[in-house]
Order: structure tokens, then C-alpha cells, then sequence
């Protein structure tokens, strides 16, 4: 099953070296984005059976190539909030 998550980063910006280094570490199937003020990288076509094991892959790599990951966001449980959130105002 595919699957989509979002890693937000703690850096300042998106350079060139990092988006390398992020390539070179296994994100050749993701794209690079802002989210909320902070780079990100939106991974929107794993095939998986483990959700929780695959983002955990995906941070070890983002720390392999030298990336902090601060938060995960997983768009249709974002969704979700959202809407409990606008239910309970």
C-alpha cells in the first residue's frame, strides 16, 4: 500500500549540499517543500505494509545525512485534526 507522510526539518533553509546529501540518502522518490515556515521533504509514493517502520527508516536516513527531523505529519490524519478542531469551536 502507498502511503504518505511529510518529514518537517530543523533547518533554516534548503541548499543545494542538503538536498544532495538528502538524495544520496534515500530520498530519491521524495520531493522538497516548505511547511509551516520550515523545509520539508514530502515522501508520497512508499509502498508499505508498516507506516510506523517505514517513517522510522525515513528519519534514520534524514539523520544519515545530516538532517533533523522535528515533527512527522501524516496529511489525512492532519485532515482529521482539523476537522475535530473545527467541530469543537
Amino acid at each position: 500500500m502507498k502511503q504518505e507522510f511529510h518529514l518537517i526539518l530543523g533547518i533554516d533553509e534548503l541548499t543545494d549540499a542538503v538536498a544532495d546529501a538528502l538524495f544520496e540518502a534515500g530520498f530519491d522518490d521524495s520531493h522538497l517543500t516548505q511547511s509551516g515556515g520550515h523545509p520539508c521533504i514530502v515522501i508520497d509514493d512508499r509502498d508499505t505494509a508498516d507506516l510506523t517502520a517505514t517513517v522510522r527508516a525515513a528519519v534514520a536516513d534524514a539523520a544519515r545525512a545530516g538532517v533533523k527531523v522535528l515533527r512527522v505529519q501524516i496529511p489525512d490524519v492532519e485532515q482529521i485534526n482539523e476537522e475535530l478542531a473545527s467541530a469543537s469551536r
